[in-house]
């Protein structure tokens, strides 16, 4: 009997240890590699754009400039992702005429190192509305937002507290950062388990303990009147669910897009240029070039 349950603490042991390290690698991986740059796409209309959060850390970003007077686009990236690859739908809004803020979360300047999977990021997002709306070349009272999976968790919790946000568009979003850690741990784990989904995520509440909780779900009222597109994509069916989910809930205005692909997985090709598209239509009949 006391061979059994030595036996039992030892796999409960091996089995939090293993939790613990995916815990730390998924709230710790983050992708600072920039394969693009607006000098690569021959953008000559834009300058590098920094900004401090309320932690002091500095994140990177790109300001697209577009029409004077006009709405900027604040493009949030998603999950282990950075802002140049969001660098080519930056430069479809800004061909017409939107200004573009593509800004990283991560960077060697950004003091975090655990991600709380999208709470923080929703202050950083909040940090980055009161410098560019500041700029005056944009229009302070209209700001439009895109983010996918940790960016378009953030995007959807700052467009329920800014009243400065008149448009928003989110890619395999959810309405508990937990969500986003077991759509993650499946991944690697290359299917559910139970029991070690349950340890980990034990482990993840630990790590990410004092994190601000936000109530996505019950502020979704706070959405009436202002434009939403949720795009849920078949090959992230965990995320699909819940942005799909979310979408039957928020109230009008809003679209829902259905794609084979989310925004992630978007390399290249006709696939891309058509999400680029369905994007773009959004954000010209949803937050209209036009001065207050």
């Amino acid at each position: 009997m006391a061979g059994v349950l030595i036996l039992a603490v030892i796999c409960v042991i091996v089995l939090a240890a293993a939790a613990g390290f995916f815990t730390f690698r998924i709230t710790t991986e983050h992708n600072d590699v920039e394969n693009v740059t607006p000098s690569s796409f021959l953008l000559t209309n834009f300058e590098s754009l920094p900004f401090t959060d309320h932690t002091g850390g500095e994140h990177e970003g790109w300001l697209l400039r577009g029409l004077k007077g006009a709405p900027v686009v604040i493009l949030c990236p998603g999950y282990d992702s950075n802002r140049s690859e969001l660098l080519s739908l930056g430069a479809v809004l800004q061909e017409n005429h939107f200004n573009v803020y593509a800004f990283s979360f991560h960077g060697p300047r950004a003091k975090q190192t655990i991600s709380d999977l999208g709470g923080e990021q929703a202050e950083q997002l909040q940090a980055a509305i009161q410098m560019i709306t500041k700029r005056p070349e944009i229009n302070p009272h209209r700001v439009g937002l895109f983010g996918a999976t940790t960016g378009g968790y953030a995007a959807l919790v700052t467009a329920q507290e800014s009243p400065l946000v008149k448009a928003i568009a989110v890619d395999s979003i959810y309405e508990n950062p937990v969500q986003m850690f077991d759509s993650e741990l499946n991944q690697l784990l290359g299917g559910p388990s139970p029991l070690f989904q349950r340890l980990a995520e034990i482990e993840f509440h630990v790590v990410t303990l004092g994190s601000k909780s936000h109530e996505v779900r019950a502020n979704l009222s706070k959405l009436q009147g202002i434009p939403k597109l949720f795009i849920e994509g078949r090959d992230t069916p965990v995320l699909a669910a819940i942005t799909e989910e979310l979408y039957g809930l928020a109230p009008q205005p809003k679209r829902l897009l259905i794609q084979e692909h989310s925004q992630t997985a978007q390399a290249s090709g006709a696939e891309k240029k058509e999400y680029e598209n369905q994007v773009l239509s959004f954000f010209l009949q949803s937050l209209p070039l036009r001065a207050d």
